[in-house]
């Protein structure tokens, strides 16, 4: 029964992903036009990058809950808290981290900064900022970050995947000119000035999400046999899906031969790596 229900859950997914495909493929093809804006109601904006976010946000929370019990034995109370804590953190080392990085766009105007709907998140200022939060909570309720950490890895891992889509509404994070069948149309004013020619480009963002996805169910083929090293598993995958993305991106601040985002990823990896040797035992 257990096989059978799996087996229903991943067609069920196969199905989402197929009409997720179905609904995209105007968009891709230029046949309609994205908007970043979801709804609006008088002075209220609900904007898609906001939106996926947050949806990001409860999915992840949910698969939280439903894999706890079995195999980390945390309480409820202290996963929500935990998780307000690292959503809190994460939110604020995303924007500070994309804020610092390109300094010269706020100058002008300050107020900006504040403007998470309309997109500008680090994935490396998230991971640090939501770790920071994650460890100072550890302290106050006295469980291992690394316990916490490893909890959370594929939360993190899904609400990546998700909040990748919001940088497709918003027409930011695709690479470079192609002709792939899976090419992704880029309005004219969203298109950077050395391209003003050319209409399609690489889907980074898709890239992205369907990585993830590949990590996510590594990461659930891992949590059944050793739960302890999720957290260094995914600050290896994920820097490694990350740094050779970074090769198709255009919009990416440089730092010699590599982008910044790179050399980020190569440092987490170590970071990674360091814990999987170190680590051999449940926390």
């Amino acid at each position: 029964m257990a096989k059978m229900a799996m087996w229903i859950k991943l067609a069920l997914a196969a199905l989402f992903l197929v009409g997720l495909g179905f609904w995209l493929r105007p968009f891709f093809a230029g046949d309609r036009l994205l908007q970043p804006i979801l709804a609006q109601w008088g002075d209220l904006t609900l904007h898609w990058y906001g939106f996926l976010i947050a949806l990001g946000i409860v999915f992840g929370l949910g698969l939280t809950l439903y894999y706890t019990n079995r195999f980390f034995h945390v309480s409820i109370d202290a996963i929500l808290t935990a998780a307000i804590w690292m959503i809190v953190g994460g939110m604020l080392g995303a924007r500070l981290v994309f804020v610092l990085l390109k300094w010269p766009l706020f100058t002008e105007d300050w107020t900006q900064i504040f403007a998470y709907t309309a997109g500008g998140l680090s994935i490396h200022g998230a991971v640090l900022g939501g770790l920071a939060a994650l460890a100072i909570y550890s302290r106050l309720a006295k469980i291992s970050v690394l316990k916490l950490a490893n909890l959370f890895m594929p939360a993190v891992v899904l609400g990546q995947a998700i909040g990748r889509f919001g940088n497709f509404f918003n027409q930011e994070a695709y690479g470079g000119p192609t002709n792939l069948p899976w090419k992704m149309f880029v309005t004219l004013e969203m298109r950077p000035a050395e391209f003003t020619d050319v209409a399609f480009f690489h889907p980074t963002f898709l890239y992205e999400a369907l990585g993830l996805l590949i990590i996510l169910g590594i990461l659930f083929w891992l949590i059944q046999r050793q739960p302890f090293v999720l957290f260094g598993w995914y600050l290896i995958l994920y820097s490694g899906l990350r740094f050779f993305i970074e090769f198709l991106r255009i919009d990416s601040d440089m730092w010699g031969v590599l982008t910044v985002a790179q050399w980020a990823s190569v440092a987490i990896a170590g970071v990674g790596a360091w814990l999987l040797i170190n680590q051999r035992k449940p926390v």
